[in-house]
């Protein structure tokens, strides 16, 4: 069963679920995506809730962890919930894998106490974000204690503003992780558990920042060379993982930096979904495979082949998104075409609601220039506001 939410689903996602008749929770969402009758195979709330819970592995996706809250909610003695609830806690998740990075410095505090702390106690540069988030809600790199006071202020802010946009358990700032700064390269990577439990990598992404902010991605880029470099030892962290909790039957976004000593960190695991905003559709263009299609199917790709095989370009997701500190009530739209002048391959754009979200859109496309991806990644968008 598919359960579609915000803050953004693609055509492309909601075209393979209609041509595949797949099920459907029927939500709020679903009821205001403006999609004919009778399209879809809907599910009640009540259907699936009876349907799943007599399933020790139950196989859902969703685009969005804004579907946690159904889950947890009418399936809490599952599997599923329990590796939501693992993966959810970033603090409880770093806990867990404390044996395997014992010198990694991280702790955690009550929100409450955050104001009355010795920041003197702790390793700067450092990481300051809620245990339960989604989408770098409250996330702040603090590299000199200095900044501490102001960097919470601004963290106590997009708390007041944003904790009433989220159910609990997909933002919670109840309590507060400090963990040190990973410095290095950074992955995103979509993949899911078979029903044997065996992980299957269906994307692997190296993210590109703008000024170095390791907050914010920019761009999100693939290559045959990328995944060849990578795969081996990123399976082999996703096998660690599934032998420690035994997972079966689930998608996920795994998020690792690779750090200046060549150790594989992780940062944080996503569960019930691929990467952000959709951009996993990267790979009908790069590997000419349809990722939700393999999960559902629980095909696995050929690596070896499709390496062996590729045009050797990079393939990337540009995220359009809005200046920071730009007014929306002042954007009438956006030119996209003008923005797009000096791309030498758009394969598609994206427009996405900027009233309701931070970015304009996703555009995808390939190259083999280097220079090219630092114009995407260097543009600056305000010229292009109206």
């Amino acid at each position: 069963m598919y359960i579609i939410d915000k803050p953004y689903v693609s055509e492309y996602l909601m075209d393979i679920i209609i041509n595949k008749d797949w099920a459907v929770l029927d939500n709020e969402t679903i009821e205001n995506c403006g999609l004919e009758e009778d399209v879809l195979n809907l599910w009640s709330s009540e259907k699936a809730a009876e349907y799943y819970s007599q399933k020790e592995h139950p196989f859902i996706y969703s685009n969005s962890e804004n579907s946690i809250g159904w889950i947890v909610k009418n399936l809490p003695d599952s599997n599923l919930t329990k590796y939501i609830k693992i993966f959810k806690d970033k603090f409880a998740f770093r806990e867990a894998l404390k044996d395997l990075y014992p010198d990694f410095y991280c702790t955690s505090l009550e929100y409450l106490d955050i104001n009355y702390v010795e920041k003197e106690e702790y390793q700067f540069p450092l990481v300051l974000k809620p245990s339960v988030g989604y989408l770098n809600f409250g996330v702040r790199i603090i590299k000199e204690p200095d900044k501490w006071e102001a960097n919470v202020k601004r963290l106590h802010k997009e708390i007041a503003t944003n904790k009433s946009k989220y159910d609990e358990n997909v933002v919670n700032s109840t309590v507060i992780m400090i963990e040190e700064l990973i410095n290095g390269e950074d992955f995103s990577v979509d993949a899911y558990y078979d029903r044997n439990g065996t992980p299957v990598i269906l994307n692997l992404f190296k993210r590109l920042y703008k000024e170095d902010n390791l907050i914010n991605e920019k761009l999100y880029i693939t290559s045959a060379a990328l995944v060849e470099q990578h795969l081996s030892r990123i399976t082999e962290f996703l096998k660690e993982l599934g032998r420690r909790f035994d997972i079966k039957n689930f998608p996920l976004n795994l998020e690792v930096r690779l750090n200046e000593n060549g150790t594989l960190m992780p940062i944080e695991v996503n569960p019930m979904r691929f990467a952000s905003w959709c951009v996993s559709d990267i790979a009908k263009y790069a590997w000419k495979f349809n990722i939700y299609d393999y999960f559902e199917t629980q095909k696995h790709p050929d690596w070896d082949n499709i390496i062996q095989n590729s045009d050797r370009k990079t393939y990337y997701a540009a995220l359009v998104d809005i200046p920071k500190g730009f007014p929306k009530s002042s954007v009438q739209d956006f030119n996209f075409n003008g923005y797009l002048e000096n791309f030498s391959n758009v394969f598609e754009v994206r427009r996405i609601n900027f009233r309701a979200n931070p970015l304009f859109g996703v555009v995808f496309g390939s190259t083999s220039d280097e220079e090219e991806l630092d114009m995407i990644l260097n543009k600056e968008q305000g010229a292009f506001i109206s």
